[in-house]
């Protein structure tokens, strides 16, 4: 009895073992699979950042644009095709040399150095013109951004952006610009400056000196004697080349920067004195009257000479606030008037 039940002992716990064997070997087999999970995902990713490193690879060699990868000390790591393009070199002479020993910058120099990204992690741009043959510069737009290098370390990638069309079209805009703004300021007969610059200056100029105070400013306002006559006898094509000549005349015997002489309008002409008295007043008026007679531009139909001649008036006042530009363009005119009736071709000054 004691044998059977001694069997009937072991057989139990020789199910058990197989049934602890089975389950052992249940696990196993789900270990087993969940590894290969594992291993078949990480086979997965480990092909898909290949991939996309091929995919960069490509973006990176197909960018029109130069560009290049370095380390913080400025060690080339990788240069697209561009960048070996702009410096005339092939990859073996670029890649692991020193970024300022392949391309002068002029950036370094200035405490402006690209490589200052990889410490600051800030993104920089630069306007730089860099060689690209004999005695030939363009203009660059070098885009640096920070990176971080595949086993941890800094650097960073500089994009290297040709603008040299874009300087030039710029350029042509603003020479452009400033034709436009200097048609508007010239008149385009005599080639002086025409009464909307006057105007502007002499508004300036009046501010200026109210401000400073105690300061005189005279003006000259003259008008070429019997000039109808001119233009109805000779026609006004020859009307016109005497303008010119007459707006020539006052432009040459302006000495001061400060000064001008300006077509006021028709055949009526302004000298523009800032800072100068009745006595400089006289001076440049009667320089002035004296240049025109000088030309000798013939005028058989004018009633005092036979030749052109230019009645001028002349005044001035001391800027303030309560007084005003057209306060001195009212007194001009008034001499003016005057000079032309004590008999033309002469010069009156306000008293």
């Amino acid at each position: 009895m004691t044998d059977i039940n001694d069997d009937t002992q072991l057989l139990d716990q020789l199910k058990k073992e197989n049934e602890d064997l089975k389950q052992a070997c249940e696990n196993l087999r789900g270990e087993r699979e969940a590894l290969e999970m594992v291993i078949a995902d990480a086979g997965n990713k480990q092909l898909r950042a290949e991939i996309d490193c091929m995919e960069l690879e490509q973006i990176f060699l197909a960018v029109s644009d130069a560009m290049w990868a370095a380390r913080d000390d400025g060690t080339i790591i990788r240069a697209n095709e561009a960048m070996l393009k702009l410096l005339g070199k092939p990859a073996a002479e670029v890649v692991g040399k020193k970024c300022h020993d392949l391309l002068n910058y002029g950036l370094c120099e200035n405490d402006s150095c690209p490589r200052e990204v990889c410490s600051s992690r800030v993104r920089k741009e630069f306007d730089v013109q860099l060689p690209t043959g004999p005695n030939i510069y363009e203009h660059y737009i070098i885009s640096v951004a920070p990176l971080t290098t595949i086993i941890g370390t800094t650097g960073f990638i500089s994009q290297f952006k040709n603008i040299t069309a874009r300087k030039e079209a710029e350029q042509k805009l603003e020479e452009l610009n400033l034709a436009l703004s200097e048609m508007a300021r010239i008149d385009g007969l005599t080639g002086i400056a025409n009464r909307r610059y006057f105007d502007e200056v002499f508004e300036k100029e009046w501010k200026r000196l109210a401000r400073e105070q105690d300061q005189p400013f005279s003006l000259v306002l003259a008008d070429i004697d019997f000039f109808k006559k001119y233009n109805d006898n000779y026609g006004h094509q020859q009307g016109d080349d005497c303008l010119i000549l007459v707006g020539k005349a006052l432009k040459e015997i302006i000495l001061r920067p400060s000064d001008m002489a300006a077509r006021y309008g028709g055949e009526e002409f302004a000298l523009l004195l800032p800072g100068i008295d009745l006595e400089g007043a006289t001076t440049v008026g009667e320089r002035a009257r004296k240049a025109i007679i000088d030309l000798q531009i013939k005028h058989e139909f004018s009633d005092i000479a036979g030749h052109i001649t230019m009645s001028l008036g002349g005044a001035m006042m001391f800027p303030t606030q309560d007084n005003s530009p057209a306060d001195l363009i009212a007194l001009a005119d008034q001499t003016l008037y005057q000079a032309k009736k004590n008999g033309r071709n002469n010069l009156t000054l306000a008293k």
